[in-house]
């Protein structure tokens, strides 16, 4: 009598034969064990990763951050405190991205885009100044300090021209409760809600000690590197090289006990003062806002 059987039906014999084998050993082992065993896993530190460097010196990476950051995200720029009169505007730059903010007739602050609706020409070419109406220099077209046009040479009686679609790119504005100036360069017309990184950002208990309405602007100074924007964003945010760069805090603050705290989309700072005396009269306060803000305030 001949029993044929399929090759699949005896290999998987064999494989289960085997697999049986394996768990029998297994279970032997853990019977050797011992029957203890910790409550709580072991911890282990591990070395926190910086971001790859590539980040910092890769060109696409920048362009993707200037689309998702800084063409979307609120940026603090400024204070209410520079602009004195109506007319008052100043440039800014921010990856790339030039703009200029303008106190009205009204006392508003505005923002605009640096370019002419004509041909894209700076609308104002130098850092700072004072104007009623903003004229560009190539072609004459002029804006009032709301961003309306007043005047396009040779345009206005054309057929099919509309004066009122042809005013000054906006950008969003906010100025919050204690006179800073946010924008956004976002070009929808609703961006992203100030509270959703910033709610509350003016009513911080650790600045109610200051009151910024009897500040006076004093004056600005720049300085300039070749080094992406995250450089300066990870050097303001560690204390790492505050002994051998700021000997001076060593009397002021115990710097192995400096540490930072993230809230939304801004870092608070915590320096251990081991002064009392000092602490009393030198009120220090330091925070950094996300992406490229740095403001300390004394």
């Amino acid at each position: 009598m001949h029993i044929n059987i399929a090759p699949y039906i005896f290999t998987n014999f064999i494989v289960a034969l085997a697999l049986g084998s394996f768990a029998l050993a297994i279970k032997l082992a853990l019977a050797k064990l011992p029957k203890s065993f910790p409550l709580k896993p072991s911890p282990q530190t591990a070395t926190v990763r910086a971001l790859p460097s590539s980040w910092y010196r890769s060109a696409e990476v920048y362009e993707l951050e200037r689309r998702a950051i800084f063409s979307k995200k609120w940026i603090l720029v400024s204070h209410k405190l520079r602009f004195v009169e109506n007319g008052t505007w100043i440039r800014f730059e921010e990856a790339g991205f030039q703009f200029f903010l303008v106190k009205d007739h009204n006392g508003k602050i505005n923002g605009f885009h640096n370019v002419c609706r004509h041909r894209a020409f700076p609308i104002v070419t130098e850092e700072k100044g004072k104007s009623l109406v903003l004229a560009c220099k190539y072609h004459g077209w002029s804006y009032g300090l709301s961003g309306q046009l007043a005047k396009a040479p040779g345009y206005l009686d054309m057929e099919g021209f509309n004066k009122t679609k042809n005013g000054l790119f906006p950008i969003h504005i906010h100025v919050d409760a204690h006179g800073f100036i946010w924008v956004n360069l976002d070009a929808s017309k609703n961006p992203e809600p100030f509270g959703k990184e910033f709610d509350n950002i003016d009513k911080l208990e650790r600045h109610k000690a200051f009151k910024f309405s009897d500040y006076h602007f004093d004056h600005t100074w720049e300085m300039s590197g070749d080094y992406n924007w995250k450089t300066l964003a990870d050097n303001y945010n560690e204390c790492y090289h505050c002994k051998t760069t700021h000997p001076d805090a060593l009397g002021l603050s115990d710097l192995d006990k400096y540490s930072v705290e993230v809230k939304g989309g801004h870092i608070e700072h915590l320096p251990d003062t081991t002064n009392t005396e000092v602490k009393d009269v030198y009120n220090l306060v330091s925070n950094y806002y996300f992406p490229n803000a740095c403001m300390t305030v004394t």
